[in-house]
């Protein structure tokens, strides 16, 4: 039982300077898209999404959900680039 504890202690002490890392990535990549964003110029309804996108990806890393922070980012992206549809 002292084994199964120690090494679900270590697996957790090994990942948590990745998700850290990811988290961090994630905030600046926000950062970054809404720099785009407010440059923005195209339809009103995309401008709408891609700042509740923003919002939501804000809101995940404040939880510490990198990858839901991600997600929304990558969805940012994809209508900042006209690739969604």
């Amino acid at each position: 039982m002292r084994l199964i504890a120690m090494t679900l202690l270590l697996l957790f002490v090994t990942a948590l300077p990745t998700w850290a890392d990811s988290l961090a990535a994630c905030s600046a990549r926000g950062a970054q898209l809404g720099q785009r964003a407010k440059k923005f110029s195209g339809d009103a309804m995309m401008k709408r999404l891609i700042d509740a996108d923003l919002k939501r990806a804000n809101k995940e890393a404040a939880e510490g959900d990198a990858d839901e922070c991600t997600e929304a980012l990558d969805h940012a992206t994809k209508l900042l680039d006209g690739s969604a549809a």
